[in-house]
């Protein structure tokens, strides 16, 4: 069992790498600036004098300045580390000035000239109202190499030796810069060690480290804490509910195959199962959380907000609203119910026919023993594999439930962060879900190999 359960994890191992990459790479093609949203929250107006120094602090604290990965296959006129340059604005014209494949030391340097020159027409107060103040912010901002001909040629600056000069170095720097176009590179491999943004990442996220919300400031790890709970809490009470009712329906359905019960059971739980969770939701509020169509049918308290007191623990807020929680765990129970059922009906009526059990009866056990001492453990076989997939998948699934009981779960604080555009609690979410389900997994292999001896003698 040992060397089974040593395998599984090293085989995990590779899957738990991928999913991380894969949450990285999209928290990096989200719109927006980590650096920006910060200064933001920290009530950095982008207009003050000192916004700029402040970026480029922030910049450098996050580390957005390392590479983003332990290597990059690069073209050979690309630099090595393109994040190293901490200016918001230079980094963007850089990127688009290289993608019209210009030499980035070419680039680097009509930059540099260039704000050189800019600097100097707003120092001199007599050009601030002529067509070259109109030129320079036009070179402040234009990248397409076509246009900055254009825009070079119109050039026209008054008797200014300074000025000139400092032009007459841009014009350079420009003309080099075309010159220096290529059509033809080749690509250069670079290693930058684990001094990079996603190593950083990943080790704060096995840490537990997510970072801080770009909402409210507050710690991602101790918002996800507050709403994992509730989450698990509906997970449990659906895993539970749906067992109870699921396994005696499904073995008595079984057993009793093509009978009244089986026949009409059968219909009404492919019916549960075939409703969509949010209407079937929808449609219980509707109906059944009123006295719109009657005093009867106001049976379930009506979803409502949740106050959290300081001085009650969690499962006495539970205890508060526990009639609020009838209702969703319902309607999440609904569909495992007629699946699990479904799954044990089928499995109990394969198993009547094996040889054991004929073997059973033959020995003078009734029919009862025989359900239970014999046919139910190995029906319990295959739904271990279920119930281990269906508890990773309730901590995703139960967001439709939580946001229309309005449920302060996991799926609620999801739905919020992404309306928000609060990506990094969004990617910490997507994270734990992913571990849990992979935990979960895991463990379900691990269950499965122990109540079935021949998975686990393949392995010794």
């Amino acid at each position: 069992m040992a060397r089974y359960a040593i395998r599984r994890i090293i085989l995990i191992l590779p899957t738990i790498f991928l999913v991380m990459l894969i949450a990285f790479i999209l928290s990096k093609l989200v719109p927006g600036d980590a650096a920006s949203a910060m200064l933001l929250l920290q009530g950095v107006n982008p207009e003050r004098s000192n916004a700029k120094n402040e970026y480029q602090r922030q910049y450098g604290q996050l580390g957005l300045n390392k590479p983003t990965f332990y290597f990059s296959v690069i073209p050979d006129f690309y630099p090595e580390n393109i994040n190293e340059i901490s200016d918001q604005s230079k980094r963007y014209q850089t990127i688009a000035l290289l993608k019209q494949k210009l030499n980035y030391q070419n680039i680097a340097s009509y930059l540099d000239k260039r704000d050189i020159f800019i600097s100097q027409m707003f120092i001199d107060k007599s050009y601030r109202e002529t067509d070259t103040l109109e030129m320079a912010n036009k070179l402040a901002f234009e990248t397409d190499i076509s246009r900055l001909d254009e825009i070079f040629d119109g050039v026209n600056i008054p008797d200014d030796a300074q000025l000139k000069s400092k032009l007459a170095d841009l014009t350079s720097a420009f003309q080099v810069l075309k010159a220096g176009r290529t059509n033809m590179f080749y690509p250069r491999f670079i290693w930058h060690g684990i001094n990079n943004q996603f190593h950083q990442w990943g080790v704060n996220m096995i840490c537990g480290n997510f970072g801080v919300s770009m909402k409210d400031g507050r710690l991602i790890a101790e918002k996800i804490y507050s709403a994992i709970k509730w989450t698990i809490l509906l997970v449990f009470l659906n895993i539970l509910i749906s067992c109870l009712i699921a396994i005696p329906t499904g073995m008595y359905a079984g057993y009793r195959e093509n009978s009244h019960f089986d026949i009409i059971s059968n219909y009404f739980w492919l019916l549960l199962y075939s409703v969509p969770v949010f209407w079937f939701a929808s449609m219980m509020i509707i109906y059944f959380t009123s006295e719109r169509f009657g005093t009867w049918m106001d049976i379930f308290p009506a979803p409502g907000n949740w106050f959290f007191a300081d001085h009650l623990s969690f499962f006495q807020t539970v205890a508060n609203y526990s009639g609020q929680l009838i209702l969703p765990v319902l309607c999440l129970a609904a569909n495992d119910i007629a699946q699990l059922s479904r799954v044990v009906r089928n499995n109990v009526i394969n198993q009547k026919s094996a040889l054991y059990v004929k073997f059973a009866l033959s020995k003078g056990l009734n029919s009862t023993q025989t359900l239970f001492r014999h046919i139910l453990p190995n029906v319990m076989i295959p739904l271990i594999t279920i119930i281990g997939a269906r508890i990773p998948a309730g901590l995703s699934g139960a967001l439709v439930i939580e946001v229309i009981f309005n449920i302060p779960g996991m799926g609620r604080l999801m739905f919020d962060s992404i309306f928000s555009a609060d990506w990094n609690v969004v990617f910490g979410i997507l994270i734990i879900i992913s571990f849990f389900t992979i935990t979960f997994m895991l463990i379900t292999d691990l269950l499965y190999a122990i109540a079935n001896p021949r998975i686990n003698s393949t392995f010794r």
